[in-house]
């Protein structure tokens, strides 16, 4: 492919110009080759011989080139009305503050149906190089992968004397938004996720005198000018590769005793035992080196996609409400603002935005209020901290741990601070309203406009992009604490409860049943597993809704989804009862209701002893006239009542639901 950057383009008369209409031409092109290159092994080599991360990379570097040449390239043919001369001045002057990313062409849903199928593919496009989801009429911008992280230093640490001579211990940080964080050899690495239970390798960190202090900065100044040469290196020289490993054994000469000796003069720096220093350097830089790769990609806190979550109509509509005020809160509640950036394929800067105040997502456990913001941070590539609150938090437990490490105090940054201070990250506060008023005033100065935390002797700002998220049960329950008036005043608040399971039509007085929570449980159960959730669709509302066109199916699978049905709809009769007894309005008694945890509990015990064909009345504990969804009930949810002291009561109650008729 032709260099982008080699071509020139002057303003109509020239010969051999790229237009802008070429170059769109070209950049489709380029976007068309990147998910089917995404899926090639990773022992893919290109005809030059590049491998399938770097051809990636190479295609990224031309469709950034093609998004700067397009900014000057002329255009033939009939111009959009919002390229037309007539486009307001507001547009120029705020696209001016915003850095033009590659963007692929945003992904929207086509039909009723593409949230069950669209999500991942679109995330798996876009996560690399920024961009749009779309769904439920709202854009959700996906971060970029970050490129620019700060990095764990080796630097002198504590000096002490010994026998009358003088040693300082070299020790490891990493300092980012005000915060600084510690890894020493031996201990557990307790700022990082995926390797928190284990334990950096001990090595010898010990430099004698200012002789070989001196001579360790002059290695480390050494070491960053020749990672620097690498990481500037041009993919595009002709001898990219040769260079490219040239660096690579360069660098990899610093973790090698006998090369350090080649590579300097130690024994001129004044040093006695040049072997030995040159191992203890070694060490210390393999470990740097190793520090360094743990949170290479900056990307270890972003949650895995969950396959068994579905955003179904139900949840779809409540993310699409989520993200809405999540762009409120970072300054994209303006929507022709937030169009414009969708439209020319500009991600936010966020630096610049005049993010304020907090979410807050109020519902009953088990409604998916976790689920939704591990979703949002999945699908917008964004790093999830949750904490959970309680009553006996203090203020200074907001802000560092306090541990005892070989005699010495020392201080971990909860994960309040790590999220605050981490680009793009989402702060999830569980139970919010569980922390007393005074405590949670903390947070005044961070959810205003300035957005940062002030402790005795550091200040601490949110870095940019940085999302805040309350969670907690609806007030009006029995022993719920009100939200403190000092965050209730700064949030925005939305509602989530269980899919609504029986809707009338008010017309014409006819009920239907919901697939909402059918959908998200029928992958539990193993015949149903195999069946698309579009057939499934298809086979609810006529089996369960008596409507819709006829789905050709076994009388088994017509069984089972009959029972799912009836599942579902025992589950739905304790949420209203705990609704309504929480709020007093109720005279059952029923403390704890069947959330969807315990749906999927249930299917899953329904399809391990696969009651669609069991006789039932063989089975143990089994009550006359109970059909398949009531014994499956039973032997799930009674058990519960035994592991707490007001569970008779709704053993009791639920022995008058199960003797109802469920059809």
């Amino acid at each position: 492919m032709q260099n982008i950057s080699a071509i020139k383009i002057n303003s109509g008369n020239g010969k051999n110009v790229l237009t802008q209409e070429s170059l769109l031409k070209r950049k489709q092109e380029l976007i068309s080759i990147l998910p089917k290159l995404r899926l090639q092994p990773d022992s893919f080599r290109s005809k030059n011989g590049k491998t399938r991360d770097e051809y990636i990379k190479e295609i990224e570097r031309w469709l950034d080139e093609i998004e700067q040449a397009l900014l000057s390239a002329p255009y033939e043919g009939d111009l959009e009305a919002n390229q037309s001369s007539s486009k307001c001045s507001y547009q120029s002057n705020q696209l001016k503050k915003i850095k033009p990313q590659k963007i692929s062409k945003p992904i929207t849903n086509q039909d009723d149906q593409s949230h069950l199928r669209v999500v991942e593919d679109t995330r798996n496009k876009v996560k690399k190089m920024g961009g749009y989801i779309h769904l439920g009429g709202i854009h959700v911008p996906v971060c970029e992968t970050q490129d620019n992280l700060v990095k764990w230093e080796a630097v002198p640490g504590k000096m002490f004397v010994s026998g009358g001579r003088k040693f300082s211990e070299i020790k490891f940080v990493k300092d980012t938004g005000g915060i600084t964080y510690t890894a020493k050899p031996g201990e557990l690495l307790k700022f990082s996720q995926k390797h928190r239970n284990k334990r950096l390798e001990t090595v010898d960190t010990i430099l004698e005198g200012k002789k070989e202090l001196k001579a360790l900065k002059k290695i480390l100044v050494r070491l960053s000018a020749v990672v620097r040469d690498y990481e500037d290196l041009n993919p595009d020289l002709s001898d990219y590769d040769n260079k490219a490993k040239h660096y690579v054994s360069e660098i990899e000469k610093f973790t090698d005793p006998e090369s350090l000796l080649m590579l300097f003069d130690i024994e001129q720096q004044g040093i006695t035992d040049p072997e030995d220093f040159a191992e203890r350097v070694a060490e210390i830089i393999t470990t740097q080196q190793f520090l360094r790769s743990i949170d290479e990609t900056g990307d270890e806190f972003i949650p895995e996609l969950d396959h068994t979550f579905k955003l179904t109509p139900f949840f779809e509509e409540k993310f699409a409400w989520f993200a809405q005020l999540v762009n409120r809160q970072l300054g994209l509640g303006n929507n022709a603002y937030l169009q414009e950036l969708v439209d020319n394929n500009y991600m936010p800067a966020w630096e610049e935005l005049s993010a304020k105040g907090m979410t807050v997502i109020v519902g009953p456990r088990g409604t998916g209020k976790n689920k939704l913001t591990d979703y949002y941070c999945a699908v917008s590539n964004r790093p999830l901290f949750r904490y959970a609150c309680s009553p006996d938090k203090e203020e200074r437990d907001l802000t560092y741990d306090v541990e005892l490490s070989d005699g010495e105090v020392v201080r971990i940054p909860t994960r309040i601070l790590t999220a605050v201070t981490t680009p793009n990250a989402v702060l999830e506060l569980d139970e919010l309203n569980l922390l007393r008023p005074n405590v949670a005033k903390f947070f005044n100065s961070l959810f205003d406009g300035d957005r940062t935390v002030f402790l005795n002797d550091q200040v601490v700002k949110a870095a940019p992009g940085v999302i805040f998220v309350g969670l907690m049960n609806p007030a009006d329950y029995d022993g719920v604490e009100d939200l403190p008036e000092t965050i209730d005043d700064r949030s925005n608040i939305m509602q989530i409860n269980y899919p609504v399971f029986r809707k009338i039509n008010r017309t014409t007085n006819y009920e239907t049943f919901s697939y909402d929570e059918a959908l998200i449980l029928k992958d539990n159960i193993t015949p149903l597993k195999e069946i698309s959730d579009d057939i499934f669709i298809k086979a609810w509302n006529n089996i369960v809704n008596f409507m819709g066109e006829n789905v050709s199916l076994d009388p088994k699978l017509i069984k089972i989804i009959k029972d799912l049905k009836n599942i579902i709809a025992i589950a739905n009769r304790t949420r209203e009862l705990v609704e309504a007894y929480k709020t007093r309005r109720g005279d059952l008694r029923m403390e704890r209701d069947i959330s969807l945890r315990g749906t999927i509990e249930a299917v899953r015990f329904y399809s391990e002893n696969h009651l669609w064909s069991k006789s039932l009345v063989d089975l143990p504990d089994y009550k006359p006239g109970w059909n398949a969804a009531q014994y499956t009930i039973a032997m799930t949810y009674l058990p519960h009542t035994l592991t707490y002291r007001k569970g008779k009561n709704d053993r009791e109650s639920m022995m008058i639901i199960l003797a109802e008729s469920i059809q």
